[in-house]
């Protein structure tokens, strides 16, 4: 069984400390949905803040994840996160296998609603994000992408003593920065919604039962937002607690 988690619509601290609460507290495997309010840039892992914050709007929120990857301008899109252990209820023994089983998965699901998308063939770009740091930029092997160029999703993983959590972006238009690096799905919020539940339930062949944060889960993601997501220790320097 696959707890399903409301939507939540949040700043990019709260997203990320849940994502990371849910990795190191949820007793089941664990699918949820978000979206980011105000619209923040996130930065994969070892990211350089200064380089990236130099070619972004002064004021443009920004939050560093867990998460390796590029750079992403987290708006007009609908985010996934899926938590687990590895090699149990569905998911595969090694995290690599995560991205062709679930944006397979996914992709199938989109193309029921109307929306056919491509699987990626190979990995193009800058992988190591440095001259490009923009992750719809550079597609990974398995992502998906539009017929007409431009990238729809992708997702970023981590795992942590035998769990694992995977989050991923599906993009419902582009933005600012990424232009036509991004290309959208090309369907509404809800239908997109709709095609990540299915998909990556299908993918795991799990059934969904809705459900709620535990007060566990809810302290840790608080604990994690103050000290970590919210600091600019974290943000600009990848200092503080352990990650």
């Amino acid at each position: 069984m696959l707890r399903l988690l409301p939507l939540l619509e949040a700043p990019g601290a709260t997203q990320m400390a849940t994502d990371e609460a849910l990795l190191g507290c949820a007793l089941v495997p664990t699918l949820r949905l978000y979206t980011w309010s105000p619209a923040t840039v996130s930065l994969g892992y070892f990211q350089d803040y200064a380089s990236i914050a130099r070619q972004l709007p002064a004021g443009m929120p920004v939050v560093r994840r867990i998460t390796g990857g590029g750079a992403i301008w987290h708006e007009h899109e609908v985010t996934y996160a899926l938590i687990g252990v590895l090699g149990e209820a569905g998911l595969p023994a090694r995290t690599k296998d995560l991205y062709p089983l679930v944006h397979g998965a996914i992709r199938e699901a989109l193309a029921r609603r109307g929306a056919p998308l491509i699987a990626q063939a190979e990995t193009v770009g800058d992988r190591r994000y440095s001259e490009e740091p923009r992750c719809f930029a550079s597609p990974a092997a398995d992502d998906l992408v539009h017929a007409d160029g431009g990238k729809s999703l992708g997702s970023a993983a981590r795992a942590r003593g035998g769990r694992v959590l995977l989050h991923g972006s599906l993009k419902l238009a582009s933005n600012p920065w990424d232009d036509a690096a991004v290309a959208a799905c090309g369907l509404s919020a809800g239908d997109a919604a709709a095609a990540l539940i299915e998909g990556l339930c299908n993918a795991l062949a799990q059934p969904v039962s809705e459900g709620n944060l535990t007060t566990t889960e809810l302290s840790e993601r608080d604990r994690l937002s103050y000290e970590r997501y919210a600091t600019d220790d974290w943000v600009k320097l990848r200092q503080g607690p352990r990650a």
